[in-house]
């Protein structure tokens, strides 16, 4: 786990931190890591910590539970569910907190038996991929979420948020234009992130191979940081999808996504396309 500590006491909404509270006090009875990942963690890191406001406004908290397999997974929805605040509903992963908060519950870890992908009970029939989760897990970030109630949970880092994001990106159709928001969101604030000071300090050398254009030279960053948490066969899938992107003739598709969101359409596909492929140097040289 990084050092790294937001304090971010009195920032998050009430109802998340309830929520996240209960779920807190059930994964330590049963003994189940957990970090924050999805959206809440997109405005954990960007919003709350940065004043970096993000596209669309959360409406769900995603997290990921390491587990050894579907027995614990169902041990967790029943404990939840079993609090009386959390219903289940049809989609196997999602509980409701009361009737109007959904909560997704992503498992990793054993329940793979060593691959990157799970399959859904009960027919295990739709398949999802976790690619990364394990390392984006190692490298989350602890946030005080609260001190009365005193609550400190797991938050995915940016880095390991962008890992997720394009996988998602290439796993879901559904997902595709969230996940390229949010991606380039990340791309373009990654140095306002709270990563300034180290950029000038550890990676000077970037700017200078991006011409001084220091969006492309955050791109560039976070691709380094990409490289340095993800495991080897992490890297190749997510240097596969964007070398398959950036060489595609009908045009770079996650870049065309980011496009059709309302808030970037004013924006130039060439340089989208730009920071992609310094996204993906960076990467490609880490």
């Amino acid at each position: 786990m990084t050092n790294t500590l937001y304090d971010l006491t009195g920032k998050i909404d009430k109802k998340s931190v309830t929520i996240l509270s209960e779920i807190d006090r059930i994964t330590d009875k049963l003994q189940l890591p957990y970090f924050i990942v999805g959206a809440t963690a997109r405005d954990i890191l960007l919003q709350h910590a940065h004043d970096i406001h993000s596209t669309r406004a959360t409406v769900d908290i995603d997290i990921g539970v390491l587990v050894s397999d579907w027995n614990q997974f169902q041990a967790l929805k029943q404990a939840l569910v079993g609090t009386g605040k959390f219903n289940s509903t049809r989609q196997t992963q999602r509980l409701m907190y009361g009737d109007e908060f959904p909560v997704d519950i992503v498992p990793f870890g054993g329940i793979t038996q060593g691959g990157d992908s799970i399959s859904w009970p009960p027919d295990y029939e739709n398949e999802m991929s976790i690619a990364g989760f394990r390392e984006c897990y190692q490298h989350a970030i602890s946030v005080i979420a609260s001190r009365n109630p005193e609550l400190v949970v797991k938050v995915v880092s940016l880095a390991g948020l962008a890992i997720m994001k394009i996988v998602s990106w290439d796993d879901s159709s559904e997902r595709r234009g969230k996940d390229a928001a949010d991606l380039f969101i990340i791309i373009r604030n990654y140095i306002a992130a709270g990563n300034v000071d180290r950029f000038f300090q550890e990676e000077g050398d970037i700017l200078r191979e991006e011409d001084s254009d220091y969006d492309l030279s955050s791109a560039h960053f976070l691709g380094r940081e990409i490289g340095r948490h993800a495991s080897p066969a992490t890297k190749e899938k997510l240097v596969n999808i964007l070398e398959r992107e950036a060489s595609l003739s009908q045009g770079h598709r996650i870049a065309i996504d980011v496009l059709r969101r309302d808030k970037f359409q004013t924006e130039s596909y060439e340089k989208i396309v730009e920071h992609f492929n310094a996204l993906l140097r960076g990467l490609s040289a880490s």
